[in-house]
């Protein structure tokens, strides 16, 4: 049966009283409530004030309704399976004294993320994997928030706790680095929602970077890999669709959620005023719910004859099923085909359960990603594309999401601007 006991500890003129939760000999809390006495008016043998003055006789009465609030709520809370921590008896106590509206207060960081996310889910522009990420943030916090035994306020998220949480995720979650700055890019965006919506958040948080997500291990294949890999033939079924879903999708520019359901129902032709015949495939990403328009390349219309104006069958029924096959298979195409440059890249170690950054040969990196990564790089070297036309293609919303992408960086831009100039000066001096 639980019990609620009252205790003073110390004998200082200030002392904190303390809520002591019992509900069997394994599971006892004890807190601190937030109020304190003076130990002389204190009776160990009631666990209450000595009620000689009025303020004493006010905190009796306190104290009485406090232990009933914390038993009514554990009856209520038992029957739903509910595990009882300190942390839950902390939650029953602010509660009680309407110190944090626990369920309703929208300045509490976890209750603001959730209405974010409701509201985000009722926006027809929202998707799923954008829902997933914010959910996996509120996932991620609220373990955070139970180490630290602490309910943060949205002012409370300082850019101290911004450092202290990516730590934790690296430490205590075994998250690379760039996973776990992509959770505080995602909680700063929910933050400055909040400024937005009149709510204050910690100054410190404007302007702070706790790193970026741009890494230079990002693995493509160039126009003479694909060439190398388009030449591999081998007895395996699989492997040769694999192939050839690898070729189309570095035509393609799509992510593996949007390339391994294309079908021919997506493809379309127009005319130009001048008579001209040209094909598309128009697909409607699944990530963002953007639409795009995609002009089928050559090499791309090759792959389609050679399966009667359809794309390649799928490796097996259910999607996932298909990319994990998919990824499995094109590992070993571009191994057949020789791909197998040593350099450093993200490799899953199992003993560790954790990504981890090694050199190895180039094979061991390709991943379905590949695809549209490799459009995106292999086309921007190609003066005869702009940037935006790629984008429309890709999807990236802005350039500099873009150029994040394919890895370009400053030292690129300075470079392309010098060659620029020296251009420039030979053409005046001829």
């Amino acid at each position: 049966m639980a019990t609620v006991k009252f205790r003073v500890l110390h004998k200082t003129e200030n002392a904190q009283i303390y809520i002591r939760f019992s509900i069997d000999r394994d599971n006892v809390f004890q807190i601190k409530t937030g109020k304190i006495i003076n130990p002389k008016y204190w009776s160990v043998k009631t666990s209450r004030p000595i009620q000689t003055q009025p303020e004493f006789k006010i905190l009796y009465t306190e104290l009485n309704e406090l232990e009933t609030f914390v038993l009514k709520e554990y009856n209520s809370y038992y029957s739903k399976g509910v595990i009882f921590s300190k942390d839950w008896l902390a939650e029953k106590i602010d509660k009680f004294y309407n110190r944090i509206e626990v369920k309703e207060d929208d300045s509490v960081f976890l209750n603001y993320l959730q209405n974010f996310t409701d509201f985000k889910r009722s926006t027809a522009s929202y998707t799923e994997s954008t829902l997933k990420k914010y959910n996996n943030l509120k996932d991620r916090f609220l373990s955070y928030q139970k180490k630290k035994k602490k309910i943060f306020l949205l002012q409370d998220v300082s850019s101290k706790i911004l450092i202290d949480f990516k730590n934790y995720l690296i430490t205590d979650c075994n998250l690379m680095e760039t996973t776990a700055v992509r959770f505080i890019k995602n909680l700063k965006t929910v933050l400055f929602d909040a400024e937005q919506n009149g709510k204050s958040i910690h100054y410190s948080i404007r302007g702070f970077s706790t790193g970026t997500t741009n890494t230079e291990y990002k693995v493509f294949l160039s126009f003479d890999e694909i060439e190398k890999i388009k030449d591999v033939t081998t007895l395996n079924t699989d492997w040769n669709i694999a192939r050839d879903w690898l070729v189309l999708g570095c035509y393609l520019g799509q992510r593996v959620s949007d390339l391994l359901r294309m079908n021919k129902r997506m493809i379309y032709t127009k005319t130009d005023i001048d008579g001209n015949t040209f094909r598309f495939i128009e697909i409607k990403q699944q990530k963002t719910g953007e639409k795009v328009v995609i002009p089928i390349h050559d090499e791309v219309e090759n792959l389609l004859q050679k399966y009667n104006g359809d794309f390649p069958p799928i490796l097996a029924v259910n999607f996932d099923s298909n990319a994990v096959l998919f990824n499995r298979h094109i590992k070993k195409v571009c191994e057949l085909a020789g791909i197998d440059e040593m350099i450093k890249g993200k490799v899953y170690n199992e003993d560790k359960k954790k990504n981890e950054i090694v050199e190895t040969e180039k094979y061991n990196l390709v991943s379905s990603h590949v695809c549209r990564r490799s459009f995106a790089t292999n086309f921007y070297g190609n003066k005869e594309f702009t940037t935006p036309q790629l984008m429309s293609i890709t999807g990236h919303k802005t350039e500099n999401m873009f150029l994040n992408y394919i890895g370009r960086t400053a030292d690129d831009w300075a470079m392309q601007t010098a060659k620029t100039f020296k251009k420039l000066s030979n053409q005046k001096i001829s």
